[in-house]
Protein backbone atom coordinates (compact mmCIF):
# COMPACT_ATOMS: atom_id res chain seq x y z
CA UNK A 1 0.00 0.00 0.00
CA UNK A 2 3.07 2.22 0.57
CA UNK A 3 4.60 1.99 -2.75
CA UNK A 4 1.04 2.54 -3.92
CA UNK A 5 0.23 5.92 -2.25
CA UNK A 6 4.31 6.86 -2.42
CA UNK A 7 4.81 5.94 -6.05
CA UNK A 8 1.90 4.66 -7.73
CA UNK A 9 3.16 1.48 -7.65
CA UNK A 10 0.81 -1.14 -8.57
CA UNK A 11 1.41 -5.19 -7.46
CA UNK A 12 1.74 -6.94 -11.11
CA UNK A 13 0.94 -10.15 -9.39
CA UNK A 14 -2.85 -9.44 -8.46
CA UNK A 15 -5.77 -10.86 -10.01
CA UNK A 16 -8.06 -8.49 -11.19
CA UNK A 17 -10.66 -9.51 -8.20
CA UNK A 18 -7.57 -8.53 -6.08
CA UNK A 19 -7.29 -5.13 -7.49
CA UNK A 20 -10.51 -3.77 -6.82
CA UNK A 21 -9.97 -5.39 -3.63
CA UNK A 22 -6.50 -3.21 -3.30
CA UNK A 23 -8.01 -0.13 -4.95
CA UNK A 24 -11.26 0.14 -2.61
CA UNK A 25 -9.17 -0.33 0.15
CA UNK A 26 -6.76 2.56 -0.42
CA UNK A 27 -9.06 5.06 -0.01
CA UNK A 28 -8.72 4.46 3.74
CA UNK A 29 -5.12 5.11 3.33
CA UNK A 30 -2.42 8.28 2.41
CA UNK A 31 0.86 8.92 2.49
CA UNK A 32 2.45 12.13 4.26
CA UNK A 33 6.03 11.69 3.89
CA UNK A 34 7.64 9.42 5.62
CA UNK A 35 4.64 7.22 6.90
CA UNK A 36 1.29 5.52 5.39
CA UNK A 37 -1.82 6.68 7.59
CA UNK A 38 -4.89 4.69 7.81
CA UNK A 39 -8.44 6.19 8.47
CA UNK A 40 -10.43 3.60 10.31
CA UNK A 41 -13.86 3.06 11.01
CA UNK A 42 -14.72 4.84 13.81
CA UNK A 43 -12.76 7.69 11.85
CA UNK A 44 -9.35 7.96 14.01
CA UNK A 45 -6.67 8.40 11.84
CA UNK A 46 -3.50 6.00 12.60
CA UNK A 47 0.20 5.64 11.76
CA UNK A 48 0.50 2.28 9.77
CA UNK A 49 3.97 0.46 11.09
CA UNK A 50 6.41 -2.41 10.21
CA UNK A 51 7.20 -5.62 12.10
CA UNK A 52 9.78 -4.40 13.77
CA UNK A 53 8.19 -1.25 15.41
CA UNK A 54 4.82 -3.26 15.86
CA UNK A 55 6.90 -5.43 18.47
CA UNK A 56 7.89 -2.45 20.43
CA UNK A 57 4.29 -0.72 20.34
CA UNK A 58 2.50 -4.11 21.79
CA UNK A 59 5.81 -4.17 24.14
CA UNK A 60 4.91 -1.01 25.69
CA UNK A 61 0.67 -1.32 25.48
CA UNK A 62 1.43 -4.49 27.31
CA UNK A 63 4.50 -5.22 29.57
CA UNK A 64 5.77 -2.29 30.10
CA UNK A 65 4.88 -0.82 33.67
CA UNK A 66 1.72 1.24 32.66
CA UNK A 67 1.00 -1.81 29.79
CA UNK A 68 -1.54 -3.91 32.78
CA UNK A 69 -0.83 -6.94 31.08
CA UNK A 70 -4.16 -7.23 29.60
CA UNK A 71 -5.55 -10.04 27.17
CA UNK A 72 -4.86 -9.64 23.63
CA UNK A 73 -7.99 -7.77 22.17
CA UNK A 74 -7.40 -5.36 25.21
CA UNK A 75 -3.72 -4.76 23.98
CA UNK A 76 -4.56 -4.78 20.92
CA UNK A 77 -7.40 -1.89 21.65
CA UNK A 78 -4.77 0.31 23.41
CA UNK A 79 -2.45 -0.47 20.56
CA UNK A 80 -5.70 1.37 18.28
CA UNK A 81 -5.85 3.77 20.58
CA UNK A 82 -2.38 5.13 21.03
CA UNK A 83 -2.55 5.70 17.01
CA UNK A 84 -0.96 2.79 15.23
CA UNK A 85 -2.08 0.24 12.85
CA UNK A 86 -0.77 -3.04 10.96
CA UNK A 87 -2.85 -5.07 8.72
CA UNK A 88 -2.35 -8.39 11.33
CA UNK A 89 -2.66 -6.41 14.84
CA UNK A 90 -5.21 -8.72 16.47
CA UNK A 91 -3.76 -11.87 15.33
CA UNK A 92 -0.34 -10.39 16.25
CA UNK A 93 -1.61 -8.92 19.64
CA UNK A 94 -2.97 -12.40 20.89
CA UNK A 95 0.22 -14.32 19.91
CA UNK A 96 2.60 -11.64 21.67
CA UNK A 97 0.36 -12.43 25.21
CA UNK A 98 0.81 -16.10 24.64
CA UNK A 99 4.26 -15.78 24.60
CA UNK A 100 4.07 -13.40 27.48
CA UNK A 101 5.95 -15.19 30.45
CA UNK A 102 4.31 -13.08 33.21
CA UNK A 103 0.80 -13.73 32.00
CA UNK A 104 1.45 -17.40 31.27
CA UNK A 105 2.81 -17.64 35.12
CA UNK A 106 0.05 -16.26 36.82
CA UNK A 107 -2.71 -16.95 34.14
CA UNK A 108 -5.88 -15.39 34.75
CA UNK A 109 -7.26 -13.68 37.86
CA UNK A 110 -10.77 -14.79 38.85
CA UNK A 111 -13.55 -12.87 40.66
CA UNK A 112 -12.78 -15.37 43.93
CA UNK A 113 -8.80 -14.43 44.31
CA UNK A 114 -9.99 -10.49 44.24
CA UNK A 115 -10.36 -8.28 47.63
CA UNK A 116 -14.07 -8.26 48.34
CA UNK A 117 -15.58 -4.88 47.40
CA UNK A 118 -17.58 -3.12 50.37
CA UNK A 119 -19.92 -0.33 49.88
CA UNK A 120 -19.58 2.98 51.78
CA UNK A 121 -22.05 5.65 53.11
CA UNK A 122 -21.27 8.98 52.58
CA UNK A 123 -23.00 12.08 53.56
CA UNK A 124 -20.86 14.29 53.43
CA UNK A 125 -17.42 15.37 51.32
CA UNK A 126 -14.38 14.19 52.71
CA UNK A 127 -16.31 11.20 55.66
CA UNK A 128 -14.27 8.76 54.54
CA UNK A 129 -11.07 8.99 53.42
CA UNK A 130 -8.94 5.66 52.18
CA UNK A 131 -4.84 5.94 51.84
CA UNK A 132 -2.96 3.25 50.22
CA UNK A 133 0.52 2.81 51.83
CA UNK A 134 3.64 1.94 49.91
CA UNK A 135 7.50 1.42 50.10
CA UNK A 136 9.90 1.15 51.66
CA UNK A 137 11.35 2.55 48.82
CA UNK A 138 15.57 2.92 48.67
Amino acid sequence: MANFKAGNEIPEEYSSQQKKKFFRDANFYFWDDPYLFKVGQDGMIRRCVDEEESQSIMWHCHSAPYGGHHSGPRTAAKVLQSGFFWPTLFKDCVEFVKRCDNCQRTGNVSKRDEMPLNEMLEVEPFDCWGIDFMGPFP
